[in-house]
């Protein structure tokens, strides 16, 4: 039976604690466990900071936002790629061969930071070929919350989220990149400030090229109402969507809760961010769930 999108959902660990490469390996063998000779997935969804690497000692040294932006992303991204490399080649070799028969595209988010500079991060998202083994394309998070203008490297290429695979063109979307539509935040905004003509050029972009597939890689989810209006304003001004998805890291996105406890049901956070042809794939405590 094929579908078009298996999103693999992760129970955010208490206290804001990554959760560890071996805990996604695991979760990788139970899915392929679960799926192999059964069903196939034309995209296989993560979320934000699914994966993470360190920067380069000559980043590491407070080097202004911009100068990175124009000249060192594609260094950025040339370590991310071997970070997800190395994740792929480190499941065993007869799980990623049966991965390949169950999924044609995975999309990881990754995200990179600065040891020498916590506030510095880029937030990328790489698009697996996992019948060729290779990256096919790099993208990443270009419309910043309001607490990261100062910090976030953003990907300023926008044409690069836009990709066509198996026939169809699929939008791709940093976390806070699916607010460019959030109806309050684009009223609020300065009409000719660099938020509001930001999210405006994009969205110019997005409506010619008319994406069938959404794809979104926020953080942490923990409520379906953080993205629930931008979703519908989104299918409002992009009637050509048939299926859409956020990727979900189940946990509060508020770092001062010590228990990380969220504020809906896993239910509801799933049901309403998706629409289309989603399965998903609900990884807690070592037990996988098929939602």
């Amino acid at each position: 039976m094929n579908h078009k999108i298996a999103r693999l959902v992760v129970h955010g660990a208490k206290k804001d604690k990554a959760v560890s490469r071996d805990t996604f390996t695991r979760f990788i063998e139970k899915f392929v466990e679960e799926e192999f000779n059964k069903r196939h997935y034309e995209f296989v969804l993560t979320y934000g900071r699914f994966l993470m690497f360190e920067f380069p000692t000559d980043l590491c040294e407070n080097l202004k936002l911009e100068e990175i932006e124009r000249k060192r992303i594609s260094s950025l991204q040339d370590i991310a790629s071997n970070e997800v490399d190395s994740f792929f080649k480190s499941l065993l070799p007869e799980i990623y061969q049966k991965l390949r028969t169950i999924a044609d595209f995975f999309f990881v988010g990754i995200d990179g930071y600065n040891s020498g500079n916590d506030n510095q991060r880029v937030e990328l998202i790489a698009v697996y070929d996992l019948k060729n083994e290779t990256i096919i394309r790099w993208t990443g998070k270009f419309y910043p919350t309001e607490d990261q203008k100062r910090t976030l490297i953003k990907v300023n290429d926008l044409n690069s989220h836009f990709i066509e695979l198996n026939n169809q063109k699929v939008l791709i979307l940093g976390c806070h990149d699916l607010n460019v539509y959030h109806p309050r935040g684009q009223a609020v905004a300065t009409p000719d400030g660099f938020r509001r003509l930001l999210a405006d050029k994009f969205k110019r972009k997005c409506k010619k090229f008319s994406p069938e597939v959404v794809l979104q890689h926020p953080h942490k989810t923990d409520s379906p109402r953080i993205w629930l209006q931008s979703w519908k304003a989104l299918e409002i001004h992009l009637p050509s969507v048939a299926h859409y998805a956020s990727g979900i890291y189940f946990a509060n996105y508020k770092k001062d809760t010590s228990e990380n406890i969220p504020r809906a049901t896993i239910t509801d956070v799933l049901e309403m961010t998706k629409k289309g042809d989603v399965v998903d794939f609900y990884f807690y405590r070592g037990r996988l769930k098929l939602m």
